[in-house]
């Protein structure tokens, strides 16, 4: 057994003895219930047994010493069978034999009463005696085991309390595990990544120019087999930069900019990464000034449009869209390309993960890292027909509508 499984095991185990302990004080408080049904069905049946004593016309004064023997008695009558009143439904039942006795709980000027219908003979007739009990009476009997099965009851919740909050710990417990791995990795990532920016950064350098340099004087043959150099270095030189902004810590320097300016930086660097190709970029005005990073949430974004550009090809459509509410504020990146493959949902986020052909697999962790450190959380939905939308939300994030200039004090909310 896998020893994350071995730990959920003793916790899992220990929810079961508090389920199964308020389970049966449930069934034990519905069983009691049942047995003070029987008590007061018992003490209405030797009533009508000593009523039945007395003959087929007991005395008045017989009746009410009945009554005085019996504290429950709370109300006590003759009836006959055929008698239309209130209680023709009861009598109806036991005269056609449908039951032999008939009980009911009521309430009775506010207090719970237990009613019975017993036929008994007197004088060769068949009568029937309506007896109201009061419901406490078997109260004495059952009360000290109610006590017992109310702290059953209440233990076994605080031990069910108990196994979820064990259960919660340890899931925070394994969440915190796997953040701090994730740090471990980071850092250790960023210790490579210094590293391999110290070691092939200057030589890419080196070699970038003196490509270049070597394709100016070379003949046109030779030039066009230098010509590949230069974007093969600039590949290079992107991979060790998204190394460095996926390993390196990030301190975030929010101030108020302009989003629409932000916005046209971004279409100018969509516009060279398309080539040339006839690709609809739209990015409506917002009229928003924000207060955050600008240059985080730039490289944040800029990973996700180049994603979309990749994703639509030759021909495609790209939407860039802010929106504002109570919540905060939402960044979205659409595309009408073919979509996110399963294979791609089940590793979204991991870092070096890629279907692409060419790709560092570190443009999605990057993004989602450098949104949450600036407070917001990254999610991809699939649209429909076709299509992905890439949603940053940022719940806590200041915005205002444009009509005041950076430095100058913003009006009250």
């Amino acid at each position: 057994m896998p020893p994350r499984a071995r730990r959920l095991l003793w916790p899992l185990l220990a929810l079961l003895l508090p389920l199964a302990l308020v389970a049966s004080s449930l069934a034990t408080l519905a069983r009691l219930a049942e047995l003070r049904d029987l008590y007061l069905r018992a003490q209405a049946a030797a009533l009508v047994a000593r009523l039945e004593a007395l003959g087929p016309s007991p005395a008045a004064g017989q009746v009410e010493a009945l009554a005085e023997q019996e504290p429950a008695l709370l109300d006590l009558a003759i009836l006959d069978l055929d008698e239309q009143g209130p209680e023709r439904e009861a009598l109806a039942a036991i005269r056609e034999g449908r039951e032999l006795f008939h009980t009911e709980r009521r309430q009775v000027s506010g207090v719970e009463v237990f009613r019975a219908y017993i036929p008994y003979h007197a004088g060769g007739q068949l009568r029937v005696a309506k007896l109201d009990l009061a419901a406490s009476a078997a109260d004495f009997l059952l009360a000290p085991a109610r006590q017992n099965v109310v702290a059953a009851s209440l233990s076994g919740l605080a031990l069910l309390l108990l196994s979820l909050y064990a259960l919660w710990s340890l899931k925070r417990a394994a969440q915190l595990e796997r953040r701090q791995l994730e740090l471990e990795h980071l850092a250790r990532l960023g210790q490579m990544a210094a590293t391999l920016a110290h070691e092939i950064r200057n030589p890419l350098a080196t070699i970038k120019g003196f490509a270049q340099l070597a394709a100016e004087k070379a003949d046109e043959q030779t030039a066009s087999l230098l010509a590949p150099i230069a974007p093969e270095v600039e590949r290079l030189e992107r991979l060790v930069k998204n190394l460095l902004d996926y390993g390196r810590p990030v301190q975030p320097r929010p101030r108020w900019f302009e989003w629409d300016a932000l916005a046209s930086e971004l279409e100018t660097n969509v516009r060279e990464l398309t080539a040339g190709r006839p690709l609809r970029l739209h990015l409506p005005p917002s009229g928003l000034w924000i207060h955050t990073d600008p240059d985080l949430l730039k490289g944040a974004l800029l990973n996700l449009l180049r994603n979309a550009v990749e994703a639509v090809g030759h021909e495609g459509e790209i939407r860039l869209s802010v929106a504002t509410s109570r919540d905060g504020v939402t960044i979205a990146v659409e595309d009408d390309g073919p979509g996110l493959s399963e294979e791609a949902r089940r590793h979204l986020f991991e870092p070096f993960f890629t279907t692409k052909a060419f790709g560092s697999g570190l443009g999605l962790p990057t993004s989602r890292k450098l949104i949450e450190t600036l407070g917001g959380r990254l999610r991809l939905v699939a649209l429909v027909p076709r299509g992905t939308r890439a949603e940053a939300h940022f719940p806590a994030m200041p915005w205002r509508k444009v009509g005041v200039k950076e430095g100058e004090p913003w009006p009250a909310s």
